[in-house]
């Protein structure tokens, strides 16, 4: 349990401490003239930042085309293809032929360079990813111009600058921009997130859903109930229950157990018994807390204990978390 007597906890940053995600720069795409690409490789989350000009874009079920600009951020969930394209005319029949990467990172479309692009992927291990795919909708427009968006400009410059850098650091110093840049268009995206979008990452940019998760993170294995908790929020019970459900999916308590679940899991995983990551999640009987796990995540305790220890057949099975609810 953590010292209630410190800072509120952020619960964005707690989500990205647990997921561990490393944000790697794939390269910068350069282009000029006419063109059009579909990037329609899925199952990964990616991001790219235009640096220079700009471009129409479109994605599955998308009504219309939108524009990008220099200073904006594209970030995608994997589940829905994603096209550029010089002009919208050309959206529809764009094509997935690879294009060649050079050894300087470098992707080229069409003839020229009006427009350049940096490009990466969100790297997080298979226990973890669904997770985060499940709460970003299938595709975020950060705008450059906005008031939250004003540290991109300076990421994305150091960024460029640093790629045409021979400088002792310069991997490390890139990798760690490319993770702040990540970071902070999830930030400037939360600052604007509709009511509408998909995934449940939105209700961290509620203001007084904020509370009620920055409570459940701070102490996960506190007996918490929803009297509580709407109190903290300044909201009534059913206020709560309504708005939660409206933006994570699903109710406040029962997001309670699956996010003490998923830190259980990461406890299993690192080696602790069955009672030590039934105790540090707030259950006192190990019966309770197994099957707690296995509605929560399809497979009992145990089973994934010595899947991930080695000590019997690994089990493929999807938890119901990853796949239905949160």
């Amino acid at each position: 349990m953590r010292d209630s007597s410190n800072l509120r906890v952020d619960p964005l940053s707690d989500l990205l401490d647990f997921l561990q995600a490393r944000c790697e720069l794939s390269g910068r795409v350069v282009a000029g003239g006419t063109w059009a690409r579909r990037f329609a490789n899925l199952n990964a989350i990616k991001f790219c930042a235009v640096t220079e000009g700009n471009c129409w874009y479109s994605s599955d079920g998308m009504s219309e085309p939108a524009r990008v600009d220099v200073g904006d951020v594209l970030i995608t969930n994997g589940t829905h293809t994603l096209t550029l394209a010089s002009t919208v005319a050309l959206i529809p029949d764009a094509t997935t032929t690879p294009i060649v990467r050079d050894s300087n990172d470098q992707y080229q479309l069409g003839e020229g360079c009006d427009f350049t692009m940096l490009g990466g992927t969100v790297q997080i291990d298979a226990d973890r990813q669904a997770l985060l795919l499940a709460g970003l909708p299938p595709l975020i427009h950060v705008r450059g111009t906005t008031d939250e968006a004003k540290p991109l400009a300076w990421l994305l410059e150091q960024l460029v600058a640093e790629m045409k850098s021979v400088r002792p650091g310069r991997s490390a110093v890139i990798s760690g921009l490319a993770q702040l840049l990540f970071t902070q268009a999830l930030r400037a995206y939360l600052a604007h997130a509709s009511d509408g979008d998909e995934g449940w990452l939105k209700g961290f940019g509620d203001q007084k859903l904020a509370i009620v998760l920055s409570s459940i993170h701070s102490e996960p294995s506190r007996n918490w109930g929803l009297e509580e908790l709407a109190k903290k929020a300044g909201m009534s019970r059913t206020s709560l229950a309504v708005r939660f459900r409206e933006m994570m999916g699903i109710p406040p308590l029962a997001y309670l157990t699956q996010w003490r679940m998923y830190l259980a899991r990461r406890k299993l995983r690192a080696g602790a018994s069955i009672s030590e990551a039934a105790t540090s999640v707030g259950y006192t009987s190990d019966s309770a807390f197994s099957t707690a796990f296995k509605r929560v995540m399809a497979v009992a305790p145990g089973q994934y204990r010595r899947a991930m220890h080695g000590e019997g057949e690994a089990t493929q099975t999807k938890s119901k978390a990853d796949i239905l609810e949160f």
